[in-house]
């Protein structure tokens, strides 16, 4: 997840069709699904109380949390679910107006199992989130 939106020139492709924030005043999560051990993160552009108490109220070993600081301006943030909790985070999250929902791919032919039930379009990115 961090290598498809975190360093600049990243490829990866977006469910947003344009790299500006549609949600200026708000939040903007960006969600990939890691299939391999089904579990999916959920990168925060900025602090959100109420969505980070989404994650808290998760059971222990069905969540983690993680950051790299690469140096003292910037940092990745990531929290990560069981998948059996997709559902019910997206549901929650989409309760806040200033949440925005932006997931990502690495490749358009290998859509996740639990974003095809969402019915996204995806489109290409090169450029750095």
């Amino acid at each position: 997840m961090m290598s498809m939106c975190f360093w600049e020139n990243s490829h990866y492709w977006s469910s947003q069709p344009s790299p500006k924030r549609q949600y200026s005043s708000g939040v903007v999560i960006r969600v990939a699904s890691f299939k391999k051990v089904n579990w999916v993160g959920f990168n925060f552009c900025k602090y959100h109380a109420e969505a980070v108490g989404i994650f808290q109220e998760l059971p222990k070993n069905e969540k983690f949390f993680y950051e790299l600081k690469p140096n003292c301006y910037i940092s990745f943030k990531v929290w990560c679910v069981d998948g059996k909790h997709f559902e019910k985070v997206i549901s929650e999250l989409n309760n806040y107006v200033d949440i925005g929902l932006e997931f990502i791919i690495s490749s358009p032919d290998q859509v996740p199992e639990l974003f095809q039930a969402l019915n996204l379009t995806f489109y290409e990115r090169s450029v750095q989130c």
